[in-house]
């Protein structure tokens, strides 16, 4: 049975986990969690949700002014290629935005229990990964995984 969930369920069970498995420290990434930067945008409220269950122009209206990434419920999906074709689309039309999905297959540390589009603005997104290059963040990652996220071939 597909979307037993509404929106605003959703929306608490994606803090939830969030809190639960994204911010929190890991034996495996040196004592870091998953995201060193989800814990500061949950609390101060800098997420937006929206819904596109039903239409992926719902992407579209990203609140960039107001908030650091969205997060775009796509429900439980079987195909996830025309999303992915969408947000190629999408940021070649707004190339300040980052867009990548998390689902339910994807993601080297954790699977989302449920498919979505992450939109994210570039500008920030690049100035936090360099950050991050700056410290040993991602020095447990594998390669290809670094190279996914990152776009870079990792040093050695």
């Amino acid at each position: 049975m597909k979307d037993i969930m509404n929106f605003d369920d959703f929306i608490t069970k994606f803090l939830q986990w969030t809190e639960d498995t994204i911010e929190k420290p890991r034996s495996d990434l040196d004592a870091q969690p998953i995201c060193p930067f989800a814990r500061k945008a949950r609390l101060q409220k800098k997420i937006q949700f929206l819904d596109a269950r039903n239409s992926l122009d719902e992407i579209k209206t990203f609140d960039q002014e107001k908030f650091e990434i969205g997060i775009d419920w796509l429900g439980d999906i079987d195909d996830i290629g025309p999303v992915e074709k969408f947000c190629e689309d999408h940021m070649k039309a707004n190339p300040e935005l980052l867009l990548f999905t998390s689902t339910r297959d994807s993601g080297h540390f954790a699977k989302n229990f449920t498919d979505c589009v992450f939109v994210q603005l570039r500008g920030d997104i690049l100035k936090k990964r360099k950050y991050l290059k700056t410290t040993n963040y991602y020095e447990n990652w594998p390669a290809e995984y670094y190279k996914l996220i990152t776009g870079d071939q990792k040093p050695v």
